[in-house]
């Protein structure tokens, strides 16, 4: 039997590609499991575990994307060495030469892993280049009057907004009131919900 199986990291992103690309294998739609779920929550995979529960040796996985398996090098490699146990065969669209079906023995405990392990290697150091230029281009974006990052494009405020500067009229009665004594530390956190570090950085005008 052929399965197919997506996963997506988020609720919100869309299906449809990995979709498409499996359904042109002709898989099945009954037989493509789907995982919609955030990166915290990766091992709870609910659609990949039904469908190792399925598996018998001679099947075949088809993912589109070498990294559909997991988040990094040591999470793909565990599952990879799960399927090869379990006797079951794998086919990624994106890599190919990765694909499993009619190769030798000798050509799944040699070359595979080799080539496996280069292009998992490869895709770290992308991801890592990614955040690297995120980070990059957030430390080079201007500074307001304020010290805020300001975006370039949007021309809005980048980044957690300025908690002092959305405090309600009522907060900031009842921390004056601290301030000039007139109420204790712990009335005045009770009252504006804000912890005791955060009223000493606004006292101190650090927020």
């Amino acid at each position: 039997m052929k399965y197919g199986y997506i996963r997506i990291s988020t609720k919100e992103q869309d299906t449809t590609r990995q979709m498409t690309a499996l359904k042109r294998e002709r898989i099945l739609e009954e037989n493509i499991f789907i995982d919609k779920i955030s990166g915290r929550e990766f091992s709870k995979r609910e659609g990949w575990q039904l469908l190792l529960s399925k598996l018998i040796i001679g099947d075949i996985i088809v993912i589109k994307e070498l990294d559909r398996l997991g988040r990094n090098m040591k999470e793909v490699s565990e599952q990879w060495d799960l399927i090869s146990k379990k006797g079951v065969d794998i086919e990624i669209l994106e890599q190919p030469m990765l694909n499993t079906t009619n190769k030798s023995k000798i050509e799944k405990e040699l070359i595979n892993p080799i080539i496996f392990h280069i292009l998992t290697y490869i895709g770290e150091k992308t991801r890592e280049n990614i955040l690297k230029l995120q980070k990059e281009g957030y430390e080079n974006l201007k500074i307001d009057a304020k010290g805020r990052k300001i975006s370039t494009k949007k021309n809005k405020v980048v980044g957690r907004p300025n908690l002092q500067e959305n405090l309600t009229v009522e907060q900031k009665r009842f921390i004056k009131a601290w301030i000039e004594k007139s109420i204790k530390l712990v009335d005045c956190i009770k009252a504006t919900n804000l912890s005791k570090t955060t009223l000493y950085r606004i006292k101190k005008g650090l927020l």
